[in-house]
């Protein structure tokens, strides 16, 4: 029995998971859209300097994350789950709003880049409270024997929103009217924010736990700060799956071309089928994990990783199109493997009344301290070294970490509760 033989439970699953696809879809979409959108938000540049000050603007909106994470983490642990997660989707549908109905015609100065960046800030603030939160109110509202294949649904929601995003603009390319109709695609969005709104309203309860007495910002802080173990464990296994992600999908479409005859448009076609490919997996590594031992199959991950990753990176180098496509699956399928039960793990290692907080600090941390940069960094050590092996060595390192950590935890999971009661 994978969900609850009831209504209640399906909608539990369809409004978390729409939560969190739409997050994923309004924050992908700028990163597909930002081509398009350059010359409108910087009209007095030339081209290329207006694609590179775009570029900047996405790490700059990642900044907001952590104080989302600590804002919508007090909301979640002192008022309730579905207060955060009401406010987390409302905020990015205004956002999404705003950004829709940008004035292209404005062109002084500094008003469009300050626009578009302070909403990409409050677009990246709230989304810090749908990601993490949605997975856990999900798990909660769920009996223990389904996390792992929950965790693995929910990560494919994740997804889903960005094979959404992609979708929608390739169709606009397609069309040939993009700069017609980028806008409508943020409306999607919005539409797509009410209507999980209304969902949320009527069938999101809050959590059946006793809240603790609210604390003021001093005793919060204090609060993280007694989980700095934990916040570091949560931080880098977080920045793992997020540098999986990056190393397969980002960094491998700009080099490969540099190393290979094979086209920049072949890797972007690729990438969108190896999307795919996740959204599928993460539910069956999510299904296997629930047989098995989550640990287990995080740490069979990291091993294979720090075992395959220099290698494979040495045959991309001059590689046909048949190995590169193995290649990049093998790395996909590794991705998948460790990231289907990252949520049932990360949930288990903080008890419910800190739960919404210190996971989300601790995975919005890692995924822009330590994933944020990994592409730039394998870059770095291509440029550095010239060999493209080398290029693998900071996920390797990762990796090893990883591996260090949760066999550590493993050995000691008969005196480390992984699991407090949910």
């Amino acid at each position: 029995m994978i969900l609850r033989k009831n209504r209640s439970s399906f909608f539990q699953l369809f409004s978390t998971c729409a939560g969190n696809l739409f997050e994923h879809y309004d924050t992908a979409l700028f990163g597909f859209l930002s081509t398009f959108l350059a010359p409108v938000i910087f009209p007095s540049k030339d081209p290329t300097t207006a694609l590179l000050l775009t570029y900047v603007m996405i790490p700059i909106g990642m900044l907001a994350r952590p104080v989302g994470a600590l804002f919508f983490g007090y909301l979640g642990d002192s008022f309730g789950r579905n207060i955060a997660l009401f406010w987390s989707l409302l905020g990015m549908g205004i956002i999404s709003f705003f950004i829709g109905v940008f004035p292209a015609q404005i062109s002084i100065g500094f008003l469009p880049p300050l626009f578009i960046c302070l909403a990409r800030m409050m677009q990246n603030f709230c989304a810090a409270g749908e990601t993490i939160g949605g997975a856990i109110y999900l798990l909660e509202s769920s009996s223990k024997d389904q996390h792992d294949f929950l965790s693995g649904v929910y990560g494919a929601s994740t997804i889903g929103g960005i094979i959404m995003a992609s979708i929608a603009t390739s169709l606009l390319v397609y069309f040939d009217v993009v700069m017609q109709g980028w806008r409508y695609l943020y409306f999607v969005g919005v539409v797509t924010a009410v209507f999980g709104l209304l969902i949320r309203k009527d069938k999101m309860k809050n959590s059946s736990i006793k809240l603790p007495s609210r604390l003021n910002l001093k005793q919060h802080i204090q609060v993280l700060l007694s989980y700095k173990k934990t916040l570091a464990i949560i931080a880098l296994v977080s920045g793992f799956s997020y540098v999986t992600y990056s190393i397969s999908i980002i960094f491998l479409n700009g080099c490969i071309p540099l190393i290979s005859s094979i086209s920049s448009s072949s890797m972007i076609t690729l990438s969108s089928f190896l999307l795919i490919l996740d959204f599928i997996l993460l539910p069956l590594f999510g299904l296997l994990s629930s047989k098995f031992s989550r640990i287990k199959l995080m740490v069979f991950s990291s091993i294979i990783t720090v075992l395959v990753a220099v290698p494979s990176f040495f045959f991309l180098q001059g590689a046909t199109a048949g190995t590169v496509v193995v290649i990049r699956i093998i790395l996909m399928s590794l991705g998948a493997m460790f990231s289907a039960p990252l949520h049932a793990f990360v949930q288990g290692l903080v008890p419910k009344e800190h739960r919404y907080s210190v996971i989300s600090f601790g995975y919005s941390l890692g995924s822009q301290l330590l994933g944020g940069p990994s592409a730039a960094i394998s870059l770095w050590l291509f440029k550095k070294t010239g060999q493209i092996y080398l290029a693998g060595l900071y996920w390797v390192l990762l990796a090893f970490i990883c591996s260090v950590v949760l066999i550590r935890l493993y050995r000691s999971e008969k005196k480390i509760s992984f699991a407090h009661a949910v």
